[in-house]
């Protein structure tokens, strides 16, 4: 995995080399909308909404807000990647991965039960908290012109959660008196239409929304996701884009009966990007 700074100067240079090359590259554009690949690396400001409980095995558990009660920071600057194929005139294939990590130190003002651990009210704990996202999207447009493309998506990824409480000896201690952690995973998946358009040689907006629910076995989940960008193209190869991406996941697991098997819980996940980076057409 690369580090985070270094993928951030990436997009930046990537960036002023698009912007100086641009007028070197010929004025003329093809439609990007037909493009065969296209490799996308953002910088990211990452907003973060929602709460997070993690059952104990005897089904207790407290609804933790990771920015009142824990003290991490509503948004981060992150990194963004992306990889569009089209295999043919009506179909698409994008995968990615958001990064999002965050990290933080606070008084509780109130006992958290976390997994089998109570973090009691006046400690001292640090926090760490991982939400990664990946996303795979598969769009099949029945409407596929040159200057227009709409059509239907499916959506599918995962949010891969690893938060950590440590309990300090004191504010701003190093030692560590006693911690609870745990990794899980919250699948997502959604369905709905999108849309691209050629504003003119060189620009471009693109939409999308989806949205599922569904219940199986133990566990109900729903799930919302969308965004919009807009692009524009300094050449046939280099381009800009400026975004807004959003998934808002609400995932309850029942506890059951015989106490094994996954933990119970519940999951009210939003988390929204507003980026900026340089698009590749190949």
């Amino acid at each position: 995995m690369i580090a985070r700074p270094v993928c951030l100067q990436f997009v930046v240079a990537t960036f002023v080399l698009a912007l100086a090359a641009g007028p070197l590259l010929g004025q003329s554009s093809p439609s990007h909308l037909c493009d065969k690949f296209q490799i996308v690396g953002s910088g990211t400001a990452v907003l973060f909404t929602g709460s997070l409980r993690v059952d104990s095995k005897n089904g207790n558990g407290t609804d933790v807000d990771p920015q009142d009660d824990l003290g991490l920071a509503t948004s981060k600057p992150e990194v963004r990647a992306g990889l569009r194929w089209r295999p043919g005139k009506r179909h698409e294939l994008e995968l990615g991965y958001q990064w999002a990590r965050r990290s933080g130190e606070k008084t509780l003002a109130k006992d958290i039960s976390f997994g089998d651990t109570t973090f009691a009210a006046g400690l001292d704990v640090k926090t760490k908290f991982n939400s990664d996202q990946a996303f795979l999207t598969y769009r099949f447009a029945f409407m596929a012109r040159e200057r227009t493309q709409l059509g239907v998506g499916l959506g599918l990824g995962a949010i891969f959660f690893q938060p950590s409480i440590d309990a300090l000896a004191g504010a701003g201690s190093q030692t560590v008196q006693y911690s609870q952690s745990k990794s899980f995973t919250g699948p997502t998946a959604s369905l709905g239409v999108y849309g691209r358009f050629r504003l003119s040689d060189r620009w471009y907006l693109e939409a999308d929304i989806r949205g599922l629910k569904a219940t199986i076995d133990r566990i109900d989940a729903s799930v919302i996701e969308g965004g919009a960008a807009a692009r524009y193209f300094l050449s046939s190869t280099f381009g800009l884009e400026g975004g807004y991406g959003l998934t808002s996941i609400k995932v309850d697991v029942k506890p059951k009966s015989d106490g094994t098997g996954l933990a119970s819980g519940s999951i009210k996940w939003g988390l929204q990007n507003l980026r900026l980076g340089v698009v590749v057409a190949l």
